[in-house]
């Protein structure tokens, strides 16, 4: 019974590692480049190719 509990309690001790560790993840990803930077990155990228 206590072993059932002891690894209950590591598998929700990882899962909100693994959680909180992707949403900072995210929020630096997002951070390093704005999106309208991103925008008009591909847009002139497009544009070099036609042109």
């Amino acid at each position: 019974m206590i072993n059932i509990k002891r690894k209950l309690i590591v598998i929700i001790a990882l899962l909100f590692m693994v959680a909180v560790g992707a949403f900072f993840y995210k929020n630096t990803m997002n951070n390093r480049i704005p999106k309208s930077a991103k925008l008009v990155l591909l847009q002139q990228n497009k544009c070099s190719v036609i042109g």
